[in-house]
C-alpha cells in the first residue's frame, strides 16, 4: 500500500533485528486519527512516531519478525504474551516447539497462578494417536532449544483439550497441575526446618519449600531477608541478621545456624500506647521538620503515586475507599507542631480527604498527554503546610469516560515508598468491596506510628545502638564527596531545584543482570549498586565511591502493614579497581550491603553527626547520589473490574545531586533519574 510503513519494534520503540520477535507498528498517510469516543484506547494504541516528528504509529498488537528475505512472519498476538519471573514469554512460541516433539498431538501452554504471587508455565498435551507420553523427553527437547525460563514447570497429559462452543480451547476448564519443584523435594525433618519452611513459604509466596531449596532461586532479596530475620526473632527468639540468610541460603544450612545461635528470648513487642496526646517525632521526621522550618514551602519531600484506572469508575466507591484508608492509618491524620522547642505529632480523631476532580477529556488528542503532564506537575509542585494542612491529597484526573488517573500526594514526613504501596493496595481492596456494596474486612493494625516513635526514642536513650554507631564511624571515616561533572559551577548553598528523566532497561538485560547477581549469591539490588558505582567512578575518575540508599526500617513484623515514615538512609562505600573482575566488585558490594543492613537501626542523622560534623552547604552530607530499587507496586488485582497501572509523576525538585530509582515491571526495569538542575 502506498505510503504505508511497517516497523517491528521492542517495548522501548526501538527497531529489532531480523529474526527477533517484536510488535508490528504501522504508519503513513492512511493511518486513522484514533478510536471514536475512546480517548484511553486511542492513547494506548496510537503512539508518537519516534522516526517522523509530528506523526503517529498504530500498535497492531501482532507479534512478528522479519525474515531474511524481507518478509514479515506472524508469530501470534501480543496478548498471548505472559510474564514469568520478569521474562516476557510468547506462549505460541513454546507451543510451536512442543508441538514438533515426537508423540505430541495437540498442545496448549498457559501461565497459571494457582496461588497468589506464584506464576508458573504449564503445558497441556494430548498425545498423538498411538504415541506414548514422554514428559522427560519433551522437557529435554524444550531445554535444548529454548531458554530455561520458557520451559514449562509442569506437563499435564489429557485425552482431549476442553473446547468452548465455538471450538477454541477453554482455558478455564484446564485442570490445575501437580507442580513439582526444580529440585528433588525433601520435606523438613526437624522443628527448626519446619519453622523455616513455613516462614519462607509466607515471605516468598511459594507453595512448597524443601530443605535444599535456595533462597535466591525462590526469588529472595534483601527485603525478604529482613522479613525472614524478623519472623525468626518473633517465633524462635533468635537474633540473626539478614546477612545470615544470604550466607546460609538453604533451609538446611540456615536451620543449623539457628540451632547453634544464642537465644535472646521472646521478642518484646512494640506496645500500643494509650496516650492520645501529642507524641514525639521519630528521628526521620525530626530531620524533615527541621528542614521545613528552615525553608518553608519546599516540595522536595512531596511523594506522589499516580495510577491509570481504565474502565467504568465508581467515584462514590473511590471516595469510600479513601475515607477507609485515612481512617485506618493514624499517620495520614497527623499534623505537626512544636512544644517546648521540640517537634510533636498530633493525630486527628477523624479527617475527611475529598477526592478533587479535574477533567481534561475535552482537550484535543494531540495535547492530551501534555495537559495531563501539566496537571501532574502542578500537583507535585504544590507544597504542604505541615502545621495546618492534611498531609495527604487525592486528585482524580478524567482523561476520557473510561480512563482516569488517580493521584495520591503525601508529604514524606508521614510516608515512604513502602507505605505508598500499602496505600495503593488498600485503596484497591476497599474500592473493590465498596462497588459491591460490602463492608471492608482489613485486619486490625497492632500498633500506630506514634508507638514506633516512642519505641525508637527509648532505644536511642538506652545505648542499645552504640555498637552500630561505632561501625559507621569506622566504615565512613574519610569518605570523599562525589565530584560528578557539572554544566556550571556548584552553588554555594545547595538548592532543591530539579528535574526528572525516565528510561527503560530491557527485560532481557535486567534478567541477565539478576542472573549474574544470583550466581554470586547477591540480589538484583546489589548488582545495580555495583553497576552505578562503577559508572560514577568512570564519570569522576575517583576510586572511592560512596552512594546512598534507603532501607524499609520495618525489621519488625508489627510494622509491615503500617503507613508511616520508617525508611532509613544508609551509605554504601566501595573501592573501584578496574584491574579486578566485575564479579569481584559485586562480591565486595554484596558484603558491604549486608553489613550495612546489619547496622541499619542507627538513624542517618546520628551517623552524620558522628562522621561529618562539619557541613558543606553546597552538598548533602556523606553522599551526593542515591540509588534505590523500589518494590513493585503490587495491587493484587485490586480496583474491582478496573485495570490499574502506575504512571510516573514528573518532579521539578531534587533532594540530591542525582537519584537513580528503579522499578521492576513487565518490561524489565523502569529507571527514573532525579537530578539537581542548579
Amino acid at each position: 500500500m502506498d505510503d504505508t510503513r511497517a516497523y517491528v519494534l521492542d517495548a522501548g520503540l526501538r527497531p529489532v533485528g531480523a529474526g527477533v520477535a517484536g510488535e508490528l507498528y504501522l504508519g503513513g498517510n492512511g493511518l486513522a486519527r484514533g478510536y471514536f469516543g475512546r480517548a484511553g484506547l486511542t492513547a494506548e494504541r496510537f503512539v508518537a512516531d519516534p522516526f517522523t516528528p509530528g506523526r503517529r504509529l498504530y500498535r497492531s498488537g501482532d507479534v512478528v519478525r522479519w525474515r531474511p528475505e524481507g518478509r514479515l512472519e506472524f508469530l501470534g498476538r501480543g496478548d498471548g504474551q505472559v510474564k514469568i519471573r520478569g521474562f516476557r514469554i510468547e506462549l505460541a512460541e513454546v507451543e510451536g516447539v512442543l508441538g514438533r516433539c515426537a508423540g505430541v498431538g495437540q498442545v496448549t501452554v498457559l501461565a497459571r497462578e494457582d496461588r497468589p504471587g506464584v506464576k508458573r508455565l504449564v503445558a497441556y498435551v494430548v498425545p498423538a494417536a498411538g504415541g506414548e507420553p514422554d514428559v522427560e523427553a519433551w522437557r529435554a527437547h524444550l531445554a535444548s532449544v529454548l531458554p530455561e525460563y520458557m520451559v514449562p514447570s509442569a506437563f499435564v497429559t489429557l485425552d482431549a483439550l476442553p473446547l468452548t462452543p465455538n471450538g477454541k480451547v477453554d482455558r478455564r476448564a484446564l485442570p490445575a497441575p501437580q507442580l513439582r519443584s526444580d529440585k528433588p523435594h525433601v520435606a523438613p525433618r526437624t522443628e527448626t526446618e519446619r519453622l523455616l519452611c513455613d516462614i519462607w513459604s509466607e515471605v516468598l509466596g511459594t507453595d512448597r519449600v524443601g530443605v535444599h531449596d535456595n533462597f535466591l532461586d525462590l526469588g529472595g532479596d534483601s527485603i525478604a531477608g529482613l522479613k525472614v530475620a524478623s519472623r525468626l526473632r518473633a517465633h524462635a527468639g533468635v537474633e540473626l541478621s539478614s546477612r545470615t540468610v544470604f550466607d546460609d541460603p538453604t533451609v538446611e544450612a540456615l536451620a543449623r545456624t539457628v540451632v547453634d545461635s544464642r537465644s535472646v528470648g521472646p521478642e518484646q513487642s512494640l506496645l500500643r500506647s494509650t496516650n492520645d496526646e501529642a507524641l514525639p517525632l521519630s528521628c526521620a521526621q525530626e530531620r524533615l521538620w527541621f528542614l521545613d522550618n528552615f525553608t518553608p514551602g519546599g516540595t522536595e519531600y512531596n511523594t506522589g503515586l499516580a495510577l491509570r484506572l481504565t474502565g467504568e469508575l465508581d467515584v462514590a466507591a473511590l471516595q469510600t475507599a479513601v475515607d477507609g484508608v485515612v481512617a485506618r492509618h493514624d499517620a495520614l491524620r497527623t499534623t505537626l507542631d512544636s512544644s517546648e522547642g521540640e517537634g510533636r505529632q498530633t493525630v486527628l480523631p477523624s479527617l475527611i480527604v475529598p477526592v478533587r476532580r479535574i477533567d481534561v477529556s475535552a482537550v484535543e488528542l494531540a495535547e492530551g498527554d501534555a495537559a495531563l503532564d501539566r496537571v501532574l506537575r502542578t500537583e507535585q509542585a504544590t507544597p504542604f503546610d505541615l502545621r495546618n494542612d492534611p498531609l495527604i491529597r487525592v486528585l482524580l484526573v478524567t482523561v476520557s469516560a473510561d480512563e482516569h488517573v488517580l493521584v495520591i500526594s503525601v508529604h514524606h514526613i508521614v510516608t515512604d515508598g513502602w507505605s505508598m504501596g500499602i496505600i495503593g493496595r488498600e485503596l484497591g481492596e476497599l474500592y473493590s468491596v465498596a462497588v459491591r456494596g460490602r463492608s471492608a474486612e482489613l485486619p486490625e493494625l497492632p500498633v500506630r506510628y506514634g508507638d514506633y516513635s516512642v519505641w525508637q526514642r527509648d532505644r536511642l536513650r538506652s545505648g542499645e545502638l552504640d555498637d552500630q554507631l561505632a561501625y559507621w564511624r569506622k566504615q565512613l571515616a574519610g569518605v570523599e564527596a562525589l565530584e560528578l561533572p557539572t554544566d556550571r559551577p556548584r552553588p554555594t548553598v545547595r538548592t532543591g531545584a530539579g528535574a526528572m528523566h525516565t528510561f527503560q532497561v530491557p527485560a532481557q538485560l535486567a534478567a541477565d543482570l539478576a542472573e549474574t547477581a544470583r550466581r554470586q549469591g547477591a540480589s538484583l539490588f546489589m548488582a545495580l549498586i555495583a553497576v552505578t558505582q562503577l559508572l560514577f567512578s568512570r564519570y569522576t575518575g575517583q576510586s572511592d565511591i560512596a552512594v546512598g540508599t534507603v532501607v524499609s526500617g520495618r525489621e519488625r513484623a508489627e510494622l509491615e502493614e503500617l503507613v508511616g515514615f520508617f525508611v532509613n538512609t544508609l551509605v554504601l562505600r566501595s573501592r573501584i579497581d578496574e584491574s579486578r573482575t566485575f564479579g569481584e566488585l559485586l562480591s565486595e558490594v554484596r558484603d558491604t550491603t549486608l553489613d550495612a543492613f546489619a547496622h541499619q537501626d542507627v538513624p542517618f542523622d546520628r551517623v552524620v553527626d558522628e562522621v561529618a560534623p562539619e557541613r558543606d552547604t553546597s552538598r548533602t552530607p556523606l553522599f551526593q547520589a542515591l540509588v534505590v530499587l523500589q518494590n513493585s507496586l503490587d495491587l493484587n488485582g485490586g480496583f474491582g473490574d478496573l485495570d490499574a497501572e502506575r504512571v510516573c509523576v514528573p518532579r521539578e525538585s531534587s533532594r540530591f545531586d542525582l537519584t537513580l530509582e528503579f522499578w521492576e515491571d513487565e518490561d524489565g526495569l523502569t529507571g527514573e533519574v532525579e537530578f539537581s538542575t542548579d
